[in-house]
């Protein structure tokens, strides 16, 4: 009887798969993480600069180096966001884990651009102009960006590590077809 009236209870709370709230849920979940990802990255990252020459600007391999590093934050705050998104909707919606791991999988690379933007449109600089202007020896920022877009993978990735790892861990809830009373 109290298995019943939990199930039941449960029934009750828990969104029903394939609703318009689960699809709700994902993307808000992304979009925040995205939002989130977007101003850290931007804030930690002290993006590299070039030097203004006789001859125009160059930039010197340390500060290459920290234009990889840019990518390497990236990254690590994709899989970041990727496993707690994972954790709060694999957890939340564990009665439609299929189209939870979908939804997860294009709603994270949603966020991973929406960090991607934030960040960068953040982290713009002119340099172009300002190279113009500088004088001899003059440090001039560089934008903040990513040597390549592929680093927006680490958002499912990371997504797909959490909901495996969580659905794995996950008993699987039997309804027994009897039951002794006794």
């Amino acid at each position: 009887m109290n298995q019943q009236l939990t199930d039941e209870q449960e029934t009750l709370t828990s969104p029903r798969p394939g609703s318009a709230r689960t699809v709700v849920w994902v993307v808000g979940c992304f979009v925040l993480a995205g939002l989130v990802a977007g101003l850290v990255w931007w804030k930690i990252i002290d993006p590299p600069y070039f030097v203004r020459t006789s001859q125009g600007a160059v930039m010197d391999q340390a500060q290459l180096g920290r234009r990889v590093q840019a990518d390497g934050w990236f990254m690590v705050l994709g899989v970041v966001g990727g496993l707690l998104g994972a954790l709060v909707l694999v957890r939340r919606f564990e009665r439609a884990p299929l189209l939870t791991l979908l939804l997860g999988c294009l709603a994270s690379v949603g966020g991973g651009l929406l960090a991607l933007g934030l960040g960068t449109t953040l982290g713009h600089s002119d340099v172009k102009s300002l190279a113009r202007t500088a004088k001899t020896g003059a440090h001039i920022p560089d934008s903040l960006g990513v040597i390549s877009h592929l680093v927006l993978v680490a958002w499912p990735i990371g997504f797909l590590v959490g909901a495996v790892a969580i659905l794995w861990g996950t008993r699987p809830r039997h309804h027994d077809s009897y039951r002794d009373d006794s």
